[in-house]
């Protein structure tokens, strides 16, 4: 062993809001030693991860302590959705990667809760994730490879528009 080996330690994953009180806890991640879970209060089945109870927009983790983060069906509950991206920026290592998942504003979802407080289109989450500082990649499935590219374009933004739930990728650059 060589003073030039270098150890890769696991990638750290955080999940905001993977489900308590009142929500099912439903994960993006599989519970397992290199996920956090955070949420407001831990859920009432056993969760054999470790648990953080906070709050999404002051997250108490150090700056650059996680490589990816996933928040699926949280953007619409926060108060200050903004504010919850850019705290992910700051958690984020240099290219890591957050998950956002939030139901389109065109589905019956984004309006049959009441503790919704915002409705995003695919534009706006862009543009949300964009101001956060972080670079946006939607997940867009490849379609119609035989169009040409502009046509290909368009059939992303209609199926981006029609689309249930909206999911896209912010990057630290």
């Amino acid at each position: 062993m060589g003073s030039d080996r270098r150890w890769r330690w696991a990638a750290v994953k955080l999940e905001v809001g993977p489900g308590c009180g009142g929500y099912k806890f439903r994960p993006y991640y599989a519970p397992s030693a290199d996920v956090v879970y955070l949420d407001l209060e831990r859920p009432s089945a056993k969760v054999g991860a470790s648990w953080v109870v906070g709050d999404a927009c002051r997250m108490p983790f150090r700056d650059s302590a996680f490589e990816e983060v996933s928040a699926v069906h949280v953007l619409e509950h926060l108060d200050d959705p903004l504010r919850f991206v850019e705290e992910c920026k700051r958690i984020l290592v240099q290219g890591g990667r957050v998950y956002l998942e939030t139901p389109n504003f065109l589905s019956k979802d984004a309006y049959g809760d009441p503790d919704h407080k915002h409705v995003f289109n695919f534009v706006g989450l862009w543009r949300l994730v964009k101001k956060a500082g972080l670079e946006p990649h939607y997940p867009a499935p490849n379609v119609a490879s035989l169009l040409p590219r502009p046509l290909r374009l368009l059939v992303k933004v209609i199926l981006l528009s029609a689309c249930d739930t909206l999911a896209i990728w912010g990057e630290k650059s």
